[in-house]
């Protein structure tokens, strides 16, 4: 008993001891401080040195202070200035390139300001590097500043230089004034001219680029304007600038204007005159509107059809073939083109000359061309719209009038065993005033404008996944056809569409491209050019937009937005007489080629939610 007893407890007291270790062991793995190989743990303070003003005769010092915070050595090395730092920052006397701190030892580093004279910039700057063994900040970067101090004061005038009007090949001077009304000398450098200015404004030849001015001294800065660019604008500008010691007013830049005395200087408006299609047996009047945008009066003179002009083109009788515009001042020239001529080719041209009066351009000439449309009716000069509801009406940009023809009651639509309750959603017309309707449901329907009938077509929905689509008709003046475009997708809820054509009489889509702006309805203008609206509410971009679309892909070739125009639950826009005709919601707007960044509110509240608008190229380009 007794040996077995003592056998137990030797037993007992090893596997205790075992016990005890192990607990041991666990208790420091446990603990704050993981079983982990000490390291460096480098502390600064402060994170950057400024050393506010300074005198040339009183250099500035601080200090850094540097604490190993951590269980092992900081080896700390390279100590020294950044490659940018300002050649007035140096490290203190006796600072180390390199040191060693041990935990909880702690140092000082100096750094010295010592500028050498005061020249611009005041304002200066450096960088103190180091590196250490530190795992969190191998690299350290403290920033320097410092202010050179200076009692530097300078009065400059004028603060502003109009040249005035200067003459072609002409060169004005003028001169900034800088004195120092300070009590010590003040240092003016970097004389020059800002980025973006004209490059007319230059400095006289024998200006410096930095000088020293004495106290109560003065100095003129010369600046020349040599005019010898004519076009616009007229106006120029540019800075000079310069910077100083002067504490108030370190950067300084003094604006410069000229403009350019041209002359004359005749400008014409358009380019070029296109009268689209001109429906056989009438007439279509537009308007060349000639500016001079000189400082002398334009002696226009010679005024004429050239000789292989059609003979459809015409001046009015009583337009004078001389006269004179005054600066600032405009003239209209009406032309007149009669379509009495059926035989091809059907595209007519022509040419506007004159004598400009203007020495360097002493010749202009204006192109015009015209379409003969022999399948045009007069039916197809107006506007046609389609309501929700299906009110199909006739609207005259003219007089700003609705006339309502019929509601549409198309082969399973409305009428007596109705199998949908779709609604318009798009409409687009021909040259034969023939209305192209599509529903919601993506129906495609022929409606005559004259009553309202409607016939049901052979159109395919959903083609090309194209199943709501907004459609407008194209005109080519080479060949006097139309293509009808349309753009869509499979619903409303998109921030592109599909661009694509349709083709008759098979009423086949074929796609082009994306239109990434949203989802527009679109208009021709009758000389070739696709536009496309889009309301907030089917626009990419949320803002009432209008574009021009290139016809071959659907890229966007210009945009324009207006953020005023909300709303949208329904829309159409049409080109008609100049000018696209915009219906949203129940008003219309205006928006003129020439100037399409202006929309003008024409018709508040008209009652009428269009959905659907359509004109046929055959409408008149100008009004």
């Amino acid at each position: 008993m007794t040996d077995g007893g003592s056998r137990t407890a030797t037993f007992l007291g090893r596997h205790l001891g075992l016990w005890m270790l192990s607990a041991a062991v666990l208790a420091s793995a446990c603990g704050r401080t993981p079983l982990l190989p000490p390291s460096c743990v480098l502390h600064l303070e402060p994170a950057a040195l400024d050393f506010g003003q300074v005198s040339t005769s009183a250099p500035a010092t601080r200090s850094l202070a540097l604490a190993n915070q951590g269980s092992a050595a900081c080896t700390i090395a390279n100590v020294g200035l950044g490659p940018d730092s300002d050649l007035a920052f140096a490290l203190g006397p006796g600072v180390p390139t390199s040191l060693v701190l041990r935990p909880e030892e702690a140092a000082t580093l100096t750094v010295t300001f010592s500028p050498s004279s005061v020249w611009p910039p005041l304002e200066r700057k450096g960088t103190l590097i180091l590196q250490s063994n530190d795992p969190a900040r191998p690299d350290v970067t403290v920033p320097l500043t410092g202010q050179i101090l200076s009692n530097c004061q300078l009065a400059i005038a004028p603060p502003a230089i109009d040249f005035g009007h200067v003459a072609l090949d002409a060169t004005i001077a003028a001169a900034v004034t800088v004195t120092n009304v300070g009590a010590d000398p003040c240092q003016i450098a970097g004389i020059g001219f800002a980025p973006g200015g004209d490059s007319q404004f230059r400095l006289d030849a024998g200006a410096v680029d930095d000088f020293t001015l004495p106290p109560t001294d003065h100095r003129d800065i010369a600046i020349l304007f040599h005019a010898t660019d004519p076009a616009r604008p007229h106006h120029r500008t540019a800075q000079l600038v310069f910077a100083t010691t002067d504490r108030q007013k370190q950067d300084v830049a003094v604006l410069l204007s000229a403009d350019i005395d041209v002359g004359c200087e005749l400008s014409m408006t358009p380019a070029s005159l296109d009268f689209g299609n001109v429906i056989l047996n009438t007439t279509a009047s537009a308007h060349l509107t000639l500016g001079n945008d000189g400082s002398q009066a334009c002696p226009v003179s010679g005024l004429a059809l050239a000789a292989d002009s059609d003979p459809g083109f015409s001046l009015d009788p009583t337009q004078a073939l001389a006269f004179t515009v005054e600066p600032g001042a405009s003239q209209s020239i009406p032309i007149t083109f009669g379509a009495f001529a059926s035989e091809p080719p059907h595209l007519k041209t022509g040419t506007l000359v004159m004598q400009t009066g203007n020495p360097r351009a002493p010749q202009a000439s204006v192109p015009l061309s015209a379409f003969v449309n022999t399948v045009c009716v007069e039916a197809s000069r107006w506007i046609y719209t389609v309501d929700q509801v299906g009110m199909l009406s006739s609207f005259d940009p003219a007089t700003l009038s609705f006339i309502d023809i019929a509601t549409l009651n198309c082969p399973g639509l409305f009428g007596p065993g109705s199998r949908s309750t779709s609604s318009p959603n798009s409409m687009a017309v021909d040259q034969n005033a023939v209305a192209w309707v599509n529903y919601l449901d993506g129906t495609l329907f022929k409606v005559d404008t004259s009553n309202g009938h409607c016939d049901a077509t052979s159109f395919q929905t959903g083609q090309h996944g194209i199943q709501i689509f907004g459609m407008g008709f194209v005109f080519d003046p080479s060949t006097g056809l139309d293509t009808l475009y349309i753009a869509g997708g499979p619903s409303f809820f998109n921030t592109s569409s599909t661009l694509a054509t349709v083709a008759f009489p098979s009423l086949v889509v074929t796609p082009i491209g994306t239109v990434k702006a949203g989802m527009p309805e679109l208009s021709g203008t009758g000389d070739g050019t696709l536009w496309g609206f889009f309301p907030a509410s089917a626009s990419a971009s949320s803002q009432a937009t209008l574009v021009r679309l290139d016809p071959q892909s659907g890229a966007t070739l210009e945009s324009y937005t207006y953020p005023k125009l909300t709303g949208g639950a329904s829309w159409a826009m049409k080109f008609w007489g100049g000018a696209f005709w915009i219906f949203v919601d129940d008003s219309v707007y205006r928006v003129s080629r020439d100037a399409p960044t202006d929309i003008q509110t024409v018709m508040p509240n008209t009652g009428r939610q269009i959905v659907g608008a359509g004109v046929s190229t055959c409408a008149p380009l100008r009004q």
